[in-house]
């Protein structure tokens, strides 16, 4: 319509007139026409008025404007909101974890100022603690893991141990940040634990001590034995420290093992003392395609001393650990032992948000120095050595009543047979049944650990059996990846 009102109008003006009274009518027709135009254009401004506005009615209950509705509305009616010190910080950080969970991409995230100190926390091992890791089984927490070197170690501690109090309140019932919580404390004073080794209950004293140290290594017949737990701000320090200690040794076992990475600058500076300054340790691809290469710092020294490198992976082995795993593999010919590792072949950025938060973004794919992806694949190991089948169960939970005896059929019957198979006790069917074998093998074990002579598996037994299995997968001694490493190193 537009077009054909500009095409009257431009009409009007190429019409030639005849006469007086033609030209007078020709001009009321013109301004009736005028003013038919300005009534248009008047109606059409109108209407793009309205257009404008519904848009911006449109935007105003975006999802944006929908979250700040629900916002309001909670803090002002919601009856549990008085629970919260703040809750419009509350909502909001809800609001921003929902905003950054994809399935697809369970890396990108938003971490809260205070989940960041402690994600920070646990890549540097920087805390004041007693240095264990543990599970929670039953009620209680097993300690899978105790650091070299510390608060716990000196206290007697040892993985298999299970902390069933701390400074007199049960853990029962309470999650493993709670259990943290008690836990944690100020440098030098001591926590008390209450502790069922083997069956037999014991409080123990702890002094807590700065737990920051992410590496460990000694020396064993000629090599050197170095366990990294993550890649932290000073592992590489921590790295050299050792190396410098055993300049003397030309051969080195590396364990990654449950190691799940860290920072970048780590793994950048700890290739350097294998591979050397300026060399490409990884390669780096973002969401524009651009191939970006990454090298050890200029002025960083080569440990030249080292000519064999055997690396332990695990299926935890992940990020981080996978980039040094692989550089080691391709530029020093190092030997990988294990299982093929997590495969996390993204990055994440870190952009710091204006409520204190985190986003964790992922932003780039790495590649090796020789244009290998290991993202869902993993890096598979030269020998494949997997740990014991026991190594890998999901350890169930009984309850405080919870008894099974013969000719019964639970999980917690499956689990402590497969448990006492690995303890070297005469047990020969796993499938949960309660038959007359392991009645006689669980009465052999009650024996051997001063237990209740009951031919009944009780929770309490169930504990000993769990604690006994771990105590005897952490020791080296009985480790077949790592025992398939000393193999390797000493062959020619």
């Amino acid at each position: 319509m537009e077009e054909n009102q500009d095409k009257i109008l431009f009409d009007l003006k190429k019409v030639p007139l005849s006469s007086e009274r033609e030209e007078i009518a020709q001009k009321r027709k013109k301004r009736f026409l005028v003013v038919l135009a300005c009534l248009f254009f008047l109606v059409l401004g109108l209407f793009i008025g309205i257009l404008i506005s519904l848009r911006n009615t449109a935007v105003s209950t975006s999802p944006a404007s929908g979250v700040e509705e629900i916002e309001k509305i909670m803090e002002r009616y919601w009856l549990y909101g008085d629970q919260y010190e703040d809750l419009h910080r509350e909502l909001e950080n809800k609001a921003m974890y929902g905003m950054t969970a994809f399935d697809f991409d369970p890396y990108t995230s938003f971490m809260s100022a205070e989940e960041m100190n402690s994600f920070s926390d646990s890549i540097n091992r920087s805390y004041v603690g007693i240095g264990v890791e543990y599970s929670y089984v039953n009620d209680s927490a097993l300690i899978v893991r105790v650091f070299k070197s510390s608060p716990a170690e000196t206290a007697g501690l040892k993985p298999g141990d299970i902390i069933t109090s701390v400074d007199g309140t049960s853990v029962a019932g309470l999650d493993t940040q709670a259990i943290r919580d008690l836990v944690l404390g100020e440098e030098g004073t001591v926590v008390n634990l209450g502790i069922l080794s083997e069956g037999e209950e014991k409080s123990v004293d702890v002094i807590r001590g700065r737990i920051d140290s992410t590496v460990f290594a000694y020396k064993e017949d000629d090599y050197i034995i170095m366990e990294l737990d993550s890649f932290g701000e000073t592992t590489a320090m921590e790295v050299a420290k050792y190396l410098d200690e055993y300049s003397d040794l030309e051969k080195i076992i590396i364990d990654l093992r449950s190691d799940s990475g860290g920072y970048q600058t780590a793994v950048r500076d700890i290739s350097g003392l294998f591979i050397g300054p300026n060399e490409v340790y990884l390669r780096q691809k973002g969401v524009d395609g651009t191939e970006m290469v990454d090298k050890t710092p200029a002025g960083i020294e080569k440990y030249d001393n080292l000519k064999k490198i055997v690396i332990l992976t695990s299926e935890d082995t992940a990020s981080a650990a996978e980039v040094l795993a692989i550089v080691l593999k391709e530029k020093c010919d190092a030997i990988l032992v294990g299982e093929t590792t997590y495969g996390k072949g993204v990055i994440q950025t870190n952009r710091y948000l204006g409520n204190g938060g985190v986003l964790k973004l992922t932003t780039y794919y790495w590649y090796s120095p020789n244009g290998v992806s290991i993202d869902k694949t993993g890096i598979k190991p030269d020998y494949e050595v997997r740990m014991p089948d026991i190594y890998y169960e999901y350890y169930y939970d009984m309850e405080e009543d919870e008894t099974y005896e013969y000719d019964s059929v639970s999980d917690a019957v499956s689990i402590s047979q497969k448990a006492l198979q690995y303890l070297d006790y005469d047990v020969q069917r796993t499938d949960g049944y309660f038959d007359d074998n392991f009645r006689d093998a669980l009465l052999k074990f009650k024996a051997d650990n001063g237990l209740n002579e009951e031919p009944v598996l009780d929770m309490e037994t169930y504990a000993a059996i769990i604690s006994s299995t771990r105590r005897k997968l952490s020791d080296p001694e009985t480790d077949p990846q790592l025992i398939m490493a000393k193999q390797l190193m000493n062959e020619d």
